[in-house]
């Protein structure tokens, strides 16, 4: 990224300015099938909608493996088509959950546990409709990874906090970016503060 270092400083200084504004709860582990369902759901919106989405998703299904077999037309109807995009983040979790039990012959990502967290970031990566929210998510949540859920609304702040050029469009470059420069003990941190000044932005 251009201006890296000059960045960096920057984003130090926005990171030492919202920690002033309250230290966000410690993390809270995630199974990570359920990360996976949360962090469909949770790009580009507030943590309250995520919530009732999840919440919605609970009441209607058994298990997730109920989900998986659901038809993506039928998770919209009850997740509701004002959900901003909707069809992307049903088609997320649907093709996601059918190829973790594709590939791992069993609706489970423990065995990702036992592999190095590179190596179960780029399964993660892999995986169909992937976005970086998502798996960043995934990883934090799931697998105590050291990971930045990026979405658009994020980009959008940073750049409006001149920590990224304007012309930055690359939603992954600007996830390698915060996480080359924000230490991995203080991404969750990070991430929940930056969440917390975007929602006051709205």
């Amino acid at each position: 990224m251009k201006n890296a270092t000059k960045h960096a400083d920057e984003l130090k200084s926005l990171f030492k300015k919202l920690l002033k504004e309250g230290k966000p709860e410690p993390k809270q582990a995630e199974e990570p099938l359920e990360a996976l369902v949360r962090g469909a759901m949770g790009y580009d919106v507030s943590d309250n909608r995520a919530d009732d989405a999840m919440k919605a998703i609970k009441k209607e299904f058994v298990d997730l493996n109920e989900l998986r077999v659901a038809t993506e037309l039928e998770v919209q109807d009850i997740l509701g088509s004002r959900y901003p995009a909707i069809e992307d983040r049903v088609s997320i979790i649907a093709k996601g959950l059918n190829h973790i039990f594709e590939k791992e012959h069993t609706l489970s990502l423990d065995r990702l546990k036992t592999i190095p967290k590179k190596e179960a970031r780029q399964f993660l990566r892999d995986m169909p409709e992937m976005n970086a929210y998502v798996e960043a998510y995934v990883l934090m949540y799931g697998f105590d990874g050291a990971a930045f859920p990026l979405d658009q609304t994020t980009l959008d702040y940073l750049k409006l906090q001149g920590i990224v050029e304007e012309d930055m469009n690359s939603i992954d470059e600007a996830q390698r970016f915060v996480e080359n420069y924000v230490k991995s003990e203080d991404l969750h941190d990070f991430f929940r503060v930056i969440r917390r000044a975007v929602i006051k932005k709205k």
